[in-house]
């Protein structure tokens, strides 16, 4: 019941509180098989700028959160091992969508066996983080979590960390998937 326990903390103190402590995959995530696709959803990883800049670039980071979001999914789609199924908490999440477990049970609902949720911290003038969770739906288990800095707040700098991002997490998904 320990993993229990890591989503209730994640339910009340929100999605990242006490996700990142540790690194430990953890393998039994997934029930997929090797001959199938794994159904995965993505939901609307959240912004947060602590950068403290003077001038607001709060439209210029929603669009490229929004491009992120567009080719991370269009990456899953694109690639034969996973299924994409639209997030079962669109457009609303994650700050106005409903809790964790509300989130993961929908998703379950819809097909989905892997959820992945994100954030994105502007750090410092050129400093972002990119947190990341897959859960599994079902079991309700982190499958993995990931923690990816990049520098750079221009297009190019988000495409690139996105390109990395992508690759990392599809290659971690198959990882797990592979030693069930």
């Amino acid at each position: 019941m320990r993993h229990a326990s890591l989503l209730h903390a994640l339910a009340t103190a929100g999605l990242f509180t006490g996700l990142f402590l540790g690194s430990r995959l953890i393998s039994d995530a997934s029930a997929a098989t090797a001959g199938h696709a794994l159904a995965v959803s993505v939901d609307d990883f959240n912004y947060i700028d602590t950068s403290n800049e003077p001038a607001d670039q709060t439209v210029v980071h929603e669009k490229r959160l929004r491009a992120f979001m567009t080719a991370l999914r269009d990456d899953v789609t694109a690639d034969r091992r996973f299924e994409l199924v639209p997030s079962s908490c669109a457009p609303n999440c994650p700050n106005n969508g409903p809790a964790l477990r509300d989130r993961l049970r929908a998703a379950s609902q819809t097909g989905t066996q892997i959820l992945i949720i994100g954030i994105v911290h502007k750090l410092s003038t050129l400093v972002h983080v990119v947190r990341i969770a897959a859960i599994d739906t079902t079991a309700q288990r982190v499958v993995f979590r990931k923690y990816f800095q990049f520098r750079g707040d221009n297009d190019e700098a988000w495409q690139r960390a996105e390109r990395f991002v992508s690759e990392e997490v599809r290659d971690r998904l198959l990882e797990s998937r592979s030693q069930q």
